[in-house]
């Protein structure tokens, strides 16, 4: 009799709604429950909940082990801020961004919204045992179940629109739900009492925002610390100054901004081979100025070496000239597509702070362009004046020879 007991005790757990609960990024958690009704033909209803502070753009749950051919909920602030918009989408094959679909059979349970600066979507879906590209089982036969999630740090996309344009995220990784999210026929297991959930923290990440976003935060501060800083100043130097070495001092700088960007290079690569980011105006842009800037180096060698030698300007000269000016523009226009590829919009701290920044650079950086091209000029026409005298001189001293020779 009590062995019997025991044994009933220990099956009551089952038949009672049962959620597995995963946070792999502090206060971003995604959570599971399939029914008991669905565990025994394979299809029908599970329950998914997503919650993530309002300082992520977005967040994302996927069902598969990789995001081609996946089955998407993107989760995102709707157009008032105060409740939330769910997307499902879909991935067509490849790095694709996924895209709207409306194939997906789901609804948005009570419960869901926007509190205390969280968001939180209680979701049903009812045909999430297959979709285009994918199944996954969900019978009682299969132990576990395999997610992907994503997040995208950054402005809020406050939209209500389910097919609104995301960037691509910022962290990711893969997720594995066990039986602790099986059992149970609640309508809203989120908002049922009697609901047995077991919580769980980490993950296992796949470029986590540990690796991932450290690599994009460091490929960013690089890069702008190279074209909004040491390049410009470098440039202002040589303009605005005059000591012993000015020259050396000058190409020091420049190399130095070169080596720091070929570091932003080099990590950001690291992140967009064989991802979509390769096909961005930013990641296009930033490899055309790597390629020209190797060769600033020799150009500004020729450029300093043919001026010694002529004391004017050479071709060389404006080709070493104009690449700066106009690369150093177009880095620093680089890094705001860059902060927007990150979905950081205009609102953003980091990008008002930036656009502060180098725009009061830029502004220095022409205008000691305009002051050394005005010292130039003036120093051509005191060096016409000079020339013109010793010309005079030199004619005055052969006339007077001559005029002594008639004398003699």
């Amino acid at each position: 009799m009590l062995r019997l007991l025991v044994s009933l005790l220990a099956l009551m757990p089952d038949t009672l709604a049962s959620i597995q609960r995963q946070c792999p990024e502090a206060n971003v958690c995604f959570s599971l429950n399939i029914p008991d009704s669905t565990l025994e033909s394979g299809s029908g209803d599970i329950y998914l909940q997503l919650t993530t502070p309002t300082s992520y753009s977005y967040i994302g749950f996927t069902q598969g082990t990789q995001m081609s051919n996946a089955n998407y909920f993107i989760l995102y602030t709707s157009a008032d801020g105060s409740n939330v918009t769910v997307s499902p989408r879909l991935n067509s094959g490849g790095h694709n961004m996924p895209a709207y679909t409306q194939s997906t059979e789901f609804e948005v349970l009570e419960g869901s919204g926007v509190e205390n600066g969280v968001m939180t979507a209680n979701v049903k879906c009812s045909n999430c045992n297959s979709w285009t590209g994918g199944t996954m089982d969900l019978s009682s036969a299969s132990t576990s179940t395999s997610w992907i999630y994503a997040t995208l740090s950054g402005s809020a996309l406050n939209t209500d629109s389910a097919s609104a344009s995301i960037s691509k995220h910022d962290t990711q990784g893969t997720l594995t739900f066990n039986i602790a999210s099986h059992g149970g026929s609640s309508s809203n297991p989120f908002l049922d009492p009697s609901t047995n959930t077991t919580t769980t923290t980490g993950g296992a990440a796949s470029g986590g925002k540990s690796e991932r976003a450290m690599i994009i935060t460091a490929h960013a501060v690089l890069a702008c610390l190279a074209w909004a800083f040491i390049f410009p100043f470098g440039g202002i130097l040589i303009r605005l100054f005059s000591f012993p070495n000015l020259l050396w001092v000058h190409a020091a700088l420049q190399i130095l901004g070169l080596c720091v960007y070929i570091a932003a290079v080099g990590l950001g690569l690291s992140i967009a081979i064989g991802d979509t980011y390769l096909q961005d105006k930013h990641a296009i842009i930033g490899l055309v100025l790597f390629v020209v800037f190797a060769f600033q180096p020799l150009s500004g060698y020729v450029h300093h070496a043919m001026f010694k030698k002529y004391i004017s300007r050479t071709l060389w000269s404006y080709v070493h000239i104009w690449i700066g000016r106009l690369g150093i523009t177009l880095g620093m226009i680089n890094a705001g597509f860059g902060l927007e590829l990150m979905g950081k919009g205009v609102g953003n701290w980091e990008v008002k702070t930036y656009i502060v920044c180098v725009v009061i650079v830029w502004v220095v950086y022409v205008g000691s362009i305009a002051v050394g091209e005005m010292r130039r000029k003036n120093m051509d026409r005191q060096k016409d004046t000079f020339d013109g005298i010793r010309r005079g001189a030199c004619h005055s001293d052969r006339a007077i020879r001559e005029r002594k020779s008639d004398f003699q």
